[in-house]
């Protein structure tokens, strides 16, 4: 008998019940922020998704923020047609009490063929990889507990710089806000690319970035450090990419000399201005390479490069790899998720 393929998993389904798994302890943004975006989904196409919480025993979950999501529904009692399952995460006692006292992997490993998609947020990967689902298959989830999955799951190809990664049925995602822009690309994957833009406008997020994308970024790791008026600057080089970046235009903006500028902006963020500038560059060239059909050309005006030249030569010097082949290698991930 022919072994099924990751394909073959993902029969077309119609969408429609989403369930996310609680329990308590649970973070309550790796809950509210996929359902308020699946919620504003169905209001943008009524008819798309029916969003449902469950946790083990039902009724009310406390988070671990001392918030609690009330009502929520036993997983015993959900109906049997379920399109996407979502797992969220919480404290290491929180998920670890949910695995191994409430069998919570058990009933994911039982749940799941009948499931058209199944995803995790944060540490719910724990619970996936408890119920062998990611055997084999390439995962992530927050950056603080990447190794404890790997040590703990040897079977599992870990990914530590993803916000959210797609193998075949499952996805997972790094941890909280990223669970957001996970949700985006399961809409994305059922509505379109419209709907997801519309959605992330609404929700007013900065940028809508690629599952690829580090899950700390080079703005947030420049800003950890900095005082405040270099974290504002931080900020908004990070949206301006296509403006004139140089020192001395920056030094002015802060109100200091070229020369101090250069100095405490070094010292305070641990990357010189220029450096910076240009990781910040290749990231916007590269979420555009990735969500657009646009020539290099444009894209690099776009991200502030002067020449298409200037951007592959940006593009191998920090990935390796030319602008042309990041590009490819999105399109063949995505294909490997099909």
């Amino acid at each position: 008998m022919p072994t099924p393929t990751h394909k073959d998993e993902e029969a077309a389904v119609p969408a429609s019940t989403v369930v996310l798994v609680a329990f308590d302890g649970v973070e309550a943004i790796d809950v509210a922020g996929p359902a308020s975006v699946f919620s504003k989904a169905e209001q943008l196409r009524p008819g798309s998704y029916e969003v449902l919480i469950a946790s083990p025993d039902g009724g009310t979950v406390s988070t671990n923020s001392g918030l609690q999501l009330g009502d929520t529904r036993s997983l015993d009692a959900l109906p049997a047609a379920i399109d996407t399952l979502i797992v969220a995460g919480g404290d290491e006692p929180a998920v670890r009490h949910a695995i191994l006292e409430q069998r919570i992997g058990d009933w994911i490993a039982q749940a799941a063929p009948r499931v058209r998609r199944v995803a995790s947020v944060c540490s719910g990967a724990f619970a996936l990889a408890a119920a062998g689902l990611l055997d084999g298959r390439e995962a992530t989830t927050h950056w603080r507990v990447c190794e404890m999955l790997q040590e703990l799951r040897p079977q599992v190809r870990v990914r530590q710089q993803r916000i959210y990664v797609r193998d075949g049925k499952v996805w997972t995602s790094a941890g909280v806000v990223t669970g957001i822009e996970l949700a985006l690309a399961l809409v994305e994957d059922d509505l379109g690319h419209e709907v997801s833009m519309d959605i992330a406008r609404t929700l007013a997020l900065p940028m809508l970035r690629g599952g690829e994308q580090p899950q700390l970024t080079p703005a947030l790791q420049a800003q950890a450090s900095a005082s405040h008026r270099l974290r504002e600057l931080v900020a908004w080089i990070g949206t301006h990419p296509q403006e004139e970046l140089a020192v001395e235009v920056l030094a002015e903006r802060v109100g200091m000399s070229p020369r101090n500028f250069a100095r405490a902006f070094a010292a305070e963020t641990g990357c010189t201005p220029a450096r910076f500038v240009e990781r910040t560059r290749v990231a916007a060239a590269a979420q555009l390479l990735r969500q657009t059909g646009w020539t290099q050309e444009r894209i690099a005006s776009r991200s502030g490069f002067r020449s298409v030249d200037a951007l592959q030569r940006a593009f191998v010097r920090l990935h390796g790899v030319t602008p042309g082949g990041w590009r490819d290698t999105g399109r063949t991930e995505a294909r490997r998720g099909t």
